[in-house]
Formats: structure tokens, C-alpha cells, sequence
């Protein structure tokens, strides 16, 4: 398709291994190419999936491609073939103060906020001022009581939409969509704790009791043609 596309718009595709002549039989091994590579495509992400997921129920940091705040992610190549995560005392400090005011005193993600900003901590990106979904993502994070999470989010084909996201195509360059997987099945690997973990179930204990009494609208089809309307001009 993509060779029929070129040459209509007068582009002449070069073929390094065997010129690329208008007969019937090339075009049939170019096809059955194109099959053969598309296939060998798909088993490598497969092999590649099984072989991370293997390498995640033995307990290898190397699956983890990076390591949240208070945590430096050392790579195979500098930990002497295996990674590891690396505790920056700086910001496990900012952690384990943020599991307190959650856990024993009993603070919102918006008060943890605030206070993190009026006493400038700095955030991963250099920042002074926290966003709620920093420090959301951060008391819902395994990996500070020692279990970080392998697998908690797996790609489905793209769920249909009614409009489009804002300043977003309609049709993304990956028609996949990522959804969220059950704690159940995540594969947990050893590393570095920061909290123990009474502390931590504690701090998710209050965030349920948080979003019980949080006086906020309920999520929902509240209007009739809510997610249907869409500004021509703005998106």
C-alpha cells in the first residue's frame, strides 16, 4: 500500500537488496514480505511480554524501567548486570513525611499539598509547587513498603469515543487504550522500603475514609449531552 501510495505522488522507492520492477511475481514476494515481517513483528512483542513478566516473578528491578521519587534507579550496567533502586535520603525524607500527615494525622491530598509547597520541597521535575496527582500517585504507591508493582496497567484495542480530547485528533497515532489491572494480579519485586507497612495500610485506610466524606459531585451522565457538545474553535 504504502509502495502504491509513493508512487502515485511520483516518489520512486529503492530497494538496496533487489530493484523493485512492475511485474506481478515482485509484487507477490514483496507482499508475502511484508506478511512474513508483520508476523515476526508480533511474536517478538510476545516473546518479549513473556519474557519481562518472567523476569518480574523472580524478582528482577531490571523489568522496572524507572524508579518514583525517593528512589534512583540504578541500571544493569551500573549495578554490575542487575538493577537496583537506590534510596536518595532527600527525598525519602519528603516521603515519609507525606505518609504521616496522611496516616496519623490525617490530612487530605490537598492540605499534604499545600503544606509540601509552603515549605518548598522540590519536586522530581524541579518543582515547588505539588500537584494532587503527585502526591496521589505517591501514597498509592507499592513500591515505599517495599513491593514495588510489575503490571498494573495492560493495553486494550481504543474504546470508542464520542469526541475527540481536547487540542487532541480524533484518531491517535496508537489505537490502544490503557486501562487499569486489579491488585490481585500485579507481580510485586523486592526493593528498598521507606515506610513499613502498617504505615502504609493505614494511609490507604484514610484515603478510603477521604473520599467518603468528600463533598464532591458525583461522577456520572449529569447532563443530557454532557461529552456530546464540542466547541468548534477551542476543541
Amino acid at each position: 500500500m504504502l509502495v502504491d501510495e509513493f508512487r502515485r505522488a511520483g516518489v520512486e522507492v529503492m530497494f538496496l537488496n533487489r530493484a523493485l520492477v512492475q511485474r506481478a511475481d515482485v509484487g507477490l514476494l514483496l507482499q508475502g514480505q511484508g506478511m512474513i515481517a508483520e508476523y515476526e513483528r508480533a511474536k517478538i512483542i510476545e516473546r518479549h511480554r513473556r519474557g519481562k513478566r518472567h523476569a518480574a516473578r523472580v524478582g528482577t528491578v531490571n523489568v522496572l524501567s524507572g524508579a518514583p521519587y525517593g528512589y534512583r534507579y540504578v541500571t544493569k550496567y551500573e549495578g554490575g548486570g542487575q538493577a537496583r533502586y537506590e534510596i536518595l535520603p532527600d527525598e525519602a525524607r519528603v516521603i515519609r513525611q507525606v505518609f504521616d500527615w496522611v496516616g496519623h494525622h490525617r490530612l487530605t491530598i490537598g492540605e499534604v499539598c499545600r503544606r509540601l509547597t509552603q515549605t518548598g520541597e522540590v519536586t522530581r521535575t524541579g518543582k515547588t509547587v505539588w500537584d494532587r496527582s503527585v502526591v496521589w500517585g505517591i501514597v498509592k504507591n507499592p513500591a515505599y513498603q517495599g513491593a514495588a508493582a510489575f503490571g498494573k496497567t495492560r493495553q486494550e484495542p481504543l474504546r470508542p469515543r464520542r469526541r475527540a480530547q481536547r487540542n487532541r485528533p480524533v484518531q491517535p497515532r496508537r489505537a490502544v487504550s490503557t486501562s487499569a489491572v486489579p491488585s490481585e494480579d500485579w507481580i510485586t519485586i523486592p526493593v528498598p522500603a521507606l515506610v513499613e507497612p502498617a504505615v502504609f495500610a493505614a494511609v490507604q485506610e484514610q484515603l478510603r475514609e477521604n473520599k467518603r466524606h468528600a463533598r464532591q459531585s458525583r461522577r456520572g451522565a449529569l447532563y443530557l449531552l454532557q461529552g456530546v457538545l464540542q466547541c468548534q474553535h477551542c476543541g
